[in-house]
């Protein structure tokens, strides 16, 4: 440590074993190192192992900013900084001292293989890619890290460099739902320290500040308190109706994977209490058209658009008969409002709970759309339903049904539409699908799906963007064929191209202010249904 410069370097042993914990890392207190005995699995000489931990350290105390503030980050999204700066400080100091790369590389290839997922296998897998330029990893999300590290590679000397490539990474975890256990992570590699000299926790920090003058009696760490369990989504809890499988387009291949995706109908018990509507709730005024009903023939007209065959028919046999005939000998088709069968489908993803401008999260805007739809339908001859999608990978693409077709509209909507929450992901194609097969079952002349979203659909297994973007124009393709109309309201102006490409380009509107999602909705259905 001296020889690197590290003047006022100290280094202690850390000799309490572990317990109920993760394994010992090295822990930097200060410009103290507290170093463990090498794991029970290292197979080198120990010395290399308390080599590689020290100049690891000396990389953190040369290069790395100390005791910054966590603030509200997430425990997944600290530990991931941690890391990516632990491989910041190591090329650092491979950089400037070439040896110090053979002896990494080495330790790195001697390492047991960890299990291919989970948060601990991720963050190794990135770190041994971004260390060893040899080493190979097919994942994909491995693969978008090693990338967005290296096209910072030139700024290895700015931490905050690093800042967008962290955040961008975290989100993609969170994305794919990786877990992390608080109980039992370390950083993968032994030979890393801790990481605790890198943040400030609030009420820990003024503690943290003061040097170590003795050697800790057991090395005592600070704890990680343990984390909360993760509640399962609202919608997983709901009660299961049925399952059904469908397929899914894949553009790549040019053609569509059989049974690829299971939609998990479920049901929506009316709430005890309505949740609170706006005030200033205002009935919508739906308009409707009439036009012409050639299923109606009005016979026997004094005038009209053709000849009645039946009445012309009568005139010559009471002619024959010598009787006056009637000369009512015209027919003309009736003018009358032709019934329909809507389905709305609401998108329930996590991102429906983002606030908008006006005060309001869509989910919120949504619910109070749909239930204004509902009450000005109560009374009317068209059939409506009601349901909510959202994904949690291809196995569970969850359907809610809110209101059924044929179902009486509840005296206040909200008793079923408050009762949704936001909540994972948007795999819009398999949504549609179910959506146009009941659809089908429908008589009605009409049949129309119209689909409330908030941005372009994506899924925690699908890295590739335009992949649900192309399964869902086909959805639409396969609903056209059975004689459903789509269309699509969108929150989202920055999503307007996936939109047009699903939908088509008369298909679809964004809606740029959120607050008058309502009106616009009516606006979409006197279109939709009453033109």
């Amino acid at each position: 440590m001296h020889a690197f410069g590290v003047d006022d370097g100290n280094v202690q042993a850390l000799e309490r074993p572990p317990q109920d914990g993760p394994a010992l890392r090295p822990v930097l207190h200060g410009a103290t190192l507290l170093l463990p005995e090498a794991p029970p699995a290292w197979t080198l000489p120990a010395d290399e192992f308390h080599l590689a931990a020290t100049l690891h350290a000396i990389g953190h105390l040369r290069h790395s900013p100390r005791r910054q503030e966590a603030g509200k980050r997430k425990p997944m999204s600290l530990a991931l900084a941690g890391a990516i700066e632990d491989v910041r400080v190591d090329r650092l100091m491979i950089r400037r001292y070439p040896g110090i790369g053979r002896l990494f590389r080495r330790l790195l290839r001697c390492q047991t293989e960890l299990p291919q997922v989970g948060f601990e296998a991720m963050i190794a897998r990135l770190q041994r890619v971004l260390l060893d330029p040899q080493t190979e990893d097919d994942n994909a999300w491995v693969c978008k890290g090693r990338a967005l590290f290296e096209a910072q590679a030139e700024r290895l000397d700015e931490a905050e460099a690093f800042r967008e490539l962290v955040s961008v990474l975290a989100n993609d975890l969170g994305q794919l739902r990786v877990r992390m256990n608080l109980q039992t992570y370390a950083p993968p590699l032994p030979w890393h320290d801790d990481n605790s000299h890198l943040w400030a926790h609030g009420a820990d920090a003024e503690q943290a500040k003061t040097t170590l003058c003795h050697p800790p009696p057991q090395g005592e760490r600070r704890s990680v308190p343990p984390q909360a369990p993760e509640e399962a989504p609202e919608s997983m809890s709901l009660p299961e109706l049925a399952r059904h499988d469908y397929p899914e387009w894949h553009y790549r291949l040019d053609r569509a994977r059989d049974k690829w995706c299971t939609v998990i109908e479920r049901a929506v018990p009316p709430t005890s209490a309505s949740t609170p509507t706006p005030p200033a709730r205002l009935p919508l005024r739906l308009a409707r058209s009439c036009r012409l009903d050639r299923s109606q023939r009005i016979r026997r007209q004094w005038e009209g658009d053709e000849l009645d065959l039946d009445a012309a028919t009568e005139v010559f046999i009471d002619r024959r008969l010598g009787l006056v005939p009637d000369p009512r000998l015209f027919r003309r088709n009736g003018r009358s409002v032709p019934r329909t069968s809507l389905l709305l489908l609401l998108d329930l993803s996590a991102s429906t709970a983002d606030m908008q401008s006006c005060g309001r999260n869509v989910l919120d805007l949504e619910c109070e759309a749909a239930a204004l739809l509902m009450d000005a339908l109560r009374n009317r001859e068209d059939r409506l339903e009601v349901a909510g999608f959202n994904s949690d990978g291809r196995q569970a693409v969850n359907y809610l049904r809110l209101l059924d077709f044929g179902q009486a509209v509840p005296t206040d909507p909200m008793m079923v539409l408050g009762a949704v929450r936001p909540g994972l992901s948007t795999r819009l194609g398999a949504a549609m699908r179910h959506a146009t097969a009941r659809l089908a079952q429908e008589m009605s002349a009409q049949r129309t799906l119209l689909v409330l979203s908030d941005g372009s659909p994506s899924d925690i297994d699908v890295f590739d963007a335009r992949h649900l973007v192309e399964d869902a124009a086909r959805a639409v393709v396969e609903a056209r064929r059975k004689g459903v109309r789509c269309f699509c309201l969108s929150l989202d102006r920055a999503s307007e191209a996936d939109v047009r490409r699903i939908f088509g380009h008369g298909g679809y509107r964004i809606v740029d202010d959120p607050a008058r999602l309502a009106v616009t909705l009516a606006r979409s259905y006197a279109e939709l249904v009453g033109g």
